[in-house]
């Protein structure tokens, strides 16, 4: 990384990996709870709500989908937005147009069976990449001749309102199986660098980025994760479950996020 001086000001990041533990916990019927999964941003397109039951075993392939439900969201100014299932994949319901906006509160309701959620997420101001920058790491603690990339990013932190993120990462299309997230208590209105320090990057792979800024109870959420030992996936059921911000007979989460993206290809 040419000419940069890099000033690491105490980013908390929490690093989750996505593998997924069985966890075999006898469940009566009258017990099982709604699974949620709502992420919806600040673009169209890839928003969506995901609905399935919890079960005795605990591995998102086995979860129950949930078809059939009434699923809206309302904003502040009143706009409602009816999301349908999509066809031939049971659970899922997006809407064809529906984005967020900054500095707005938006509910969700779902209604299935007998069951009623809620949830409430506030959006901020949208967040902004400066820039993406890497450096080449060649061997590991400098034994071998392997050579791999750190990819570094940059963002400035809003003074004005206490803001959460999360820092995803695509490489050569794929998710990658780790996620950042952090708050600005120790850079409340500083310039951030931070690498993707447990990203597998190597020649000629594409790095995307996306910064997410996310209300106080999906950073919650995100961050009990963390602090769940082997936690699996956003909606896998534990024995001690991350605080949710779903309100009912509900586990998950339901996120609205203002966000900023950027791309960067390595060297071959």
């Amino acid at each position: 990384m040419k000419n940069l001086i890099l000033v690491f000001v105490g980013f908390s990041v929490m690093m989750i990996s996505s593998c997924e533990k069985v966890i075999d916990i006898p469940l009566d019927e009258a017990s099982q709870k709604i699974v949620v999964e709502g992420v919806f941003k600040d673009q169209p397109g890839n928003n969506y709500l995901l609905l399935s039951k919890t079960g005795s075993v605990y591995e998102e392939s086995n979860f129950e989908k949930i078809s059939g439900a009434t699923v809206t969201i309302i904003d502040e100014s009143n706009n409602t937005y009816s999301l349908t299932e999509v066809s031939g994949t049971p659970g899922k319901y997006t809407h064809p147009t529906f984005q967020v906006l900054p500095n707005n509160f938006y509910t969700l309701y779902v209604i299935s069976d007998a069951d009623t959620l809620k949830s409430t997420c506030e959006t901020f101001e949208t967040p902004t990449l400066d820039w993406l920058d890497y450096d080449e790491v060649v061997g590991t603690f400098g034994v071998g001749s392997d050579t791999t990339y750190l990819v570094f990013f940059s963002f400035s932190d809003l003074a004005a309102q206490e803001n959460f993120y999360r820092i995803k990462a695509w490489v050569n299309g794929a998710t990658d199986e780790n996620y950042y997230v952090t708050n600005d208590d120790l850079f409340n209105g500083q310039n951030l660098i931070q690498p993707l320090f447990a990203t597998t990057i190597e020649k000629g792979d594409t790095v995307f980025v996306e910064l997410q800024s996310m209300d106080k109870g999906n950073y919650t959420y995100m961050y009990g994760l963390s602090t769940a030992g082997d936690a699996g996936s956003p909606f896998a059921a534990t024995p001690a479950n991350p605080v949710t911000n779903i309100e009912g007979n509900g586990i998950g989460y339901f996120g609205t996020y203002t966000t900023d993206t950027m791309s960067i290809i390595m060297p071959q």
